[in-house]
This record gives C-alpha cells, structure tokens and sequence, in this order.
C-alpha cells in the first residue's frame, strides 16, 4: 500500500533527469504530503506524427479512474498490484497501453505498533534522491470535461521493508525506464515480463512524526527523522 508521497523537485529538475522532451503542465507546488486526489507530476511517452517517440511530463490525478466506468469509483483506486496488473479490468488495458513514471522522493507507510501506528517515511538515502515510481493512467470524461488519472503499481515489500509494511511501489531503475515507458509495448505477457525484471527496491526508513497523518499539513518538517 502506498497511501501518501513526498515530491519537491522542480520542474526543471525533473525534465533534466527525466530526459523530458516536452513540457505539457509543469510539476505541481512542492508537497511533502501528497495524498489520494491530489495532482500529482507524470512522465509518459507517445508517438507524435510521423513516428517519433516524445517523452512529455504531464499532471494527472491520483487514483484511477477506469475510462469505461460511468461514474468514479470508490473507494479510490490508488494501487494497482503489480501481480495482477495486466488482468484486472480497471487495471488491464492502462498496464498494456498507457504506463507512466510518477517522480518521488520518497514515501510513507505505517507501522503497526503495541502504542498505536507510527509513520515513517522511506527514500533512497541521504538527500531523498528522486526515484520513478511505476504508474498505469487512463482517462475519463466527466461532467466537467477529460480527467487524467493514475494508480501506483505495488509489490510485496522485500524482507528489509517488510517489518513496516507488506507492500511497497514498484520503482523502476534508470535503466529500464525507457522500456516501462514504451508505447510499443502492448502486450501484456510482455509487460508481465518486464515487471518480474524490476528489482526488489533499496530504501532507508526513518521514524517522523505524527503530524503527516493529517492531510492539511505540508511543510518539510514532515519527513524529518525523530527519535
């Protein structure tokens, strides 16, 4: 499960690294918190006409909603299990055709505890370097015109992770982005494939507080280590 993020690198940062050949919206505001609704920064790859491949950087919603459904569903559909991606129905056509990388510096999960839940926040290492979370999108038309969405594809948590908590986002290694992000790239044994290729993720977890629980608090404080 992966219920809140944090992402506060600049646009700029993120084309650069990225390798972002266009620009549509730019990142939203730096969040330390970024939870279920919220507008969240993706990268993704189409070809334009005459072929050629555009990597662009786009804004979407967090927590898919299914092009063919009539209404959004609830609850939200926030995760996908990478597991059974490519045969759920909410999930199956966006893992074959629309795979997104969803920038992070890091994320949140809880621990169960005898005193009650305690957050922690889990990145890459010292700096929180930006990692690619895996991502599937779709749109939906909506009363008010297209909503662009996504769901954050998950994995059981490898050994080091799992005392927090069982699961975990998959995060794709620099060096299979492209592969991830190809259009190309429809066939869902294939993508399966690609999947069981991606190695089990590298994090450090630290203790923070409380406070990110609620959603309306945003600052940098939030991922800080406590004792």
């Amino acid at each position: 499960m992966c219920g809140r993020y944090g992402m506060w690198r600049s646009t700029q940062d993120v084309a650069a690294l990225f390798g972002v050949d266009m620009i549509i919206e730019g990142v939203p505001d730096p969040s330390w918190n970024i939870a279920p609704t919220h507008t969240v920064s993706a990268v993704m790859e189409r070809f334009a006409e005459g072929g050629e491949l555009v990597r662009e950087l786009r804004r979407l919603r967090w927590g898919l909603i299914p092009s063919w459904v009539k209404r959004p569903d609830k609850p939200l559909l926030i995760n996908a299990r990478a597991e059974t991606v490519t045969g759920k129905p909410s999930f199956r056509t966006a893992a074959s055709k629309r795979r997104v990388l969803l920038p992070a510096n890091g994320y949140f999960e809880w621990q169960q505890s005898e005193g009650g839940k305690q957050p922690y926040f889990l990145s890459a290492g010292e700096g929180d370097p930006l990692v690619a979370f895996a991502g599937i999108a779709d749109t939906w038309r909506g009363p008010a015109g297209w909503v662009g969405s996504v769901a954050i594809c998950t994995r059981s948590a490898p050994d080091a992770l799992g005392h927090i908590h069982e699961r975990t986002p998959v995060i794709v290694p620099e060096d299979l982005w492209g592969q991830w992000l190809n259009p190309a790239l429809t066939d869902r044994e294939q993508v399966d494939e690609l999947l069981g290729r991606i190695p089990a993720p590298v994090l450090q977890p630290r203790k923070v507080g409380s406070e990110v629980g609620s959603v309306r608090n945003n600052y940098p404080s939030l991922v800080e280590a406590v004792s």
